[in-house]
């Protein structure tokens, strides 16, 4: 083989590594613009971790102040129940004196009915009299 053979073998070599660098070239690119394209999905998942992170902690915080006030409203919720308790009593006093005052006036209307029966025959009594 001459040295023009060889030098033409190696420049055919020579060529095949140029186009394969290219196409490698070109696969490490599109590598390159996915990996990026997942950083920035990455970057943007971590916001919304942190966002998320955020709203668990207020809900923690919500749920702990709950927990710490909870004895306090179970005290006034007692204290409510045992007014509300002690209302019904009051309203079954109030409804047994109001049916006492409605036997009272019963017993008032049955005396009036009686005066004015009487008061009729004595009047009678006083027509016929007369």
């Amino acid at each position: 083989m001459t040295d023009r053979q060889r030098i033409e073998q190696l420049e055919l070599l020579i060529a095949e590594f140029a186009i394969k660098q290219d196409e490698h070239t070109a696969i490490l690119e599109e590598h390159s613009a996915k990996l990026e394209r997942i950083s920035l999905q990455i970057k943007r998942l971590e916001e919304a971790v942190k966002i998320c992170l955020k709203g668990i902690q207020q809900n923690s915080d919500d749920v702990q102040f709950l927990l710490r006030k909870q004895p306090e409203f179970e005290a006034k919720l007692n204290e409510l129940n045992f007014k509300i308790d002690g209302l019904g009593l009051r309203m079954e006093n109030v409804e047994a004196k109001i049916d006492n005052i409605e036997q009272r006036l019963d017993k008032i209307e049955q005396r009036i009915d009686n005066v004015e029966t009487k008061l009729e025959v004595i009047i009678n009594i006083l027509q016929n009299k007369n």
